[in-house]
């Protein structure tokens, strides 16, 4: 979005909390979140004080100098309370990606009294946050416009020096430390295994930019296993992988948009799968750990968590889907619907289109800013 910002408004000025893909879009970083990520509450802890400070610091920013528009991504736990202040302040505020819009049960909706706009990634999520203070559109999924492969399938095979007759399985572990320190061993060991059954097997291997190479591709090297590594998720090479082994998150509907079926893996400490299994008892009625198979509201991939995520399984999984083609194919079949839940690719630049609104708007109708 901030890419289309800068080229309807060359002047406007755009600073914010994010990560290198933001830098790179013209943002100026007021503070780097790429390492803020932790799966569960035992993990997230020792982040909390790096991101106290961050949201301090925000605050003192806003409260000096009042932007033309704050615009909120995502991330729940910090920027419901960072709405709250800033409607007290009557600071025109859209939410990008409102947390848990992928419940079509939502918990709360109290972000449709905190904003003026949401654009919100799924129509199901337009629909429960309607009826409030906000303004609620649908804009789409940005997955959908990002996932698109800027190579010809023909192209990328000579691009990659990849054989088209030997199958191409996509390995992706995760972005955050402790995904790599606990199911990485695992994709490399059935890695290994799924070499000795399909003899010149080639693996994918994205690595996000938060990771070092050395240590993701090392560790296939131990176990014997040669992986082409990619410069995060490289959408021009993925495409050719025929099946998938996808850490759970974000990268599951990369794949989907890409059309590469797959199997879900995850595996965490015994503290975050306790905590996970707890939540997930005490909400009720989420059946499903995979975004594909949330959307869906039924399996259409395979998920394996926790210890039913061996090495042998992620084979079994693997196996099937390269070995038969009416597995594979039906996988696809069901991934291409998923994928037309997402929306157009357009979600930037309606979206964008709502804060150039909002900014135009002025905060007309509001009092005086404190």
């Amino acid at each position: 979005m901030a890419g289309v910002l800068g080229r309807a408004r060359p002047d406007i000025v755009l600073r914010g909390v994010g990560g290198q893909r933001m830098a790179a879009a013209g943002v100026e970083l007021l503070a780097d979140s790429s390492t803020w990520g932790a799966i569960g509450v035992f993990e997230a802890i020792p982040k909390i004080p790096r991101v106290w400070r961050a949201l301090r610091m925000l605050r003192g920013l806003l409260a000096s100098a009042p932007p033309s528009a704050l615009v909120l991504i995502d991330f729940g736990a910090g920027n419901i309370g960072l709405a709250r202040w800033a409607q007290g302040r009557h600071i025109p505020t859209l939410y990008y990606l409102p947390p848990g819009s992928w419940r079509q049960r939502p918990r709360s909706v109290e972000v449709r009294d905190l904003v003026d706009v949401i654009a919100t990634p799924f129509s199901w999520s337009r629909d429960l946050l309607a009826g409030g203070r906000a303004r609620v559109e649908w804009v789409g999924h940005p997955v959908v416009e990002a996932a698109r492969p800027e190579l010809t399938r023909d192209e990328a095979w000579s691009r990659y020096d990849l054989d088209r007759n030997r199958p191409v399985v996509a390995l992706a572990p995760g972005s955050r430390q402790q995904e790599i320190h606990y199911l990485l061993p695992t994709l490399a060991e059935a890695a290994a295994r799924l070499g000795s059954r399909f003899p010149g097997v080639q693996f994918l291997v994205p690595i996000a930019p938060s990771l070092a190479q050395e240590e993701v591709t090392g560790l296939f090297g131990r176990a014997g296993v040669t992986v082409v590594p990619l410069a995060g998720m490289d959408y021009g090479a993925l495409q050719l992988a025929e099946a998938a082994a996808v850490c759970s998150g974000t990268a599951t509907l990369e794949f989907t948009c890409l059309g590469v079926p797959m199997v879900v893996v995850y595996r965490a400490s015994r503290a975050t799968t306790l905590q996970y299994r707890l939540v997930r008892g005490l909400i009720g009625g989420q059946r499903f750990a995979a975004m594909p198979n949330i959307i869906a509201c039924r399996q259409v991939v395979r998920e394996l968590l926790g210890s039913a995520a061996s090495p042998e399984a992620i084979v079994q999984e693997l196996s099937g889907l390269l070995s038969e083609d009416g597995h594979r194919e039906r996988a696809r079949s069901d991934l291409a619907l998923v994928k037309a839940t997402l929306g157009p690719p357009s979600a930037s630049q309606r979206t964008a289109q709502l804060l150039l609104e909002l900014i135009d708007r002025g905060g007309q109708g509001r009092g005086p800013r404190g």
